[in-house]
């Protein structure tokens, strides 16, 4: 891996419903190249070391407040953006709202357009019904879904996962969907993306079709790396595949 120019700092963008700590094994791989640059991992609200807010949910809530401190914690006024999942929907916001942010843009496992009607309505039942219930009632079954690994190394992932989703608030989730419910289409913020842009999806991937990864890599002018027997959580499953694929952003 290239050091990104004049040491523009890194963040990376959770997924959902689990912390920071999915940022580990990347991380890791960056440190053990000697990375001579900021990287910076944030929680949502009632998610990880994060606070809740009193804040309506909102993913534009979120990425105001992740450009404003990566910032104040760098003194660099751009950053290389790396969004997984949820993740992605924030760095695509701050690709609209703060342009000027963005030196680079790496989208895993998410999709520009919005929920439909129906995606809409049960993410916003889900978040009524963990809510009610203060954690989430089926962490496993949440994880199963997030991981597309095979053979021996599946059970350790996805019981990592499933441990990681059951320590979050039912509150935390629920703002989260809500966030992503009222979140709008964003394809056409990618046509206008003046950087580097890298769009990755595992092979397995449960959750977003291929469809939707291609059609955000046609909007960047990018090809769609895909990650062979992977899923959702791709920099967990295998961070070495992922830092070699975001490699353009840091030539």
């Amino acid at each position: 891996m290239t050091t990104p120019p004049n040491g523009t700092p890194l963040v990376l963008l959770n997924a959902f419903p689990v912390d920071r700590s999915q940022w580990e094994g990347l991380i890791g791989v960056f440190t053990g190249d000697a990375a001579d640059f900021d990287i910076i991992a944030f929680d949502i609200p009632g998610i990880g070391e994060m606070p809740m807010t009193h804040e309506e949910p909102s993913l534009e809530l979120i990425a105001d407040a992740a450009v404003v401190a990566m910032r104040e914690a760098t003194g660099h006024e751009a950053a290389i953006w790396v969004g997984s999942s949820m993740g992605g929907y924030v760095a695509m916001a701050v690709a609209e709202r703060e342009p000027t942010a963005v030196a680079g843009l790496g989208l895993i496992g998410t999709k520009s357009v919005a929920d439909t009607p129906e995606a809409a309505a049960k993410r916003l039942e889900i978040a009524k019904t963990v809510e009610e219930a203060g954690r989430h009632p089926n962490p496993r079954l949440v994880a199963e879904d997030l991981i597309g690994t095979q053979g021996d190394e599946r059970e350790t992932l996805v019981s990592a996962i499933t441990e990681n989703v059951a320590a979050h608030s039912g509150a935390g989730i629920a703002w989260g969907q809500r966030a992503m419910a009222a979140r709008p289409d964003r394809t056409e913020v990618l046509r206008s993306v003046d950087a580097p842009a890298v769009v990755i999806i595992g092979e397995n991937d449960a959750l977003v079709p291929r469809s939707d990864a291609e059609a955000m890599a046609a909007a960047l002018g990018v090809e769609l790396i895909v990650l062979p027997g992977i899923g959702h959580l791709a920099a967990f499953e295998d961070p070495h595949a992922v830092a070699r694929a975001l490699a353009p952003l840091f030539a």
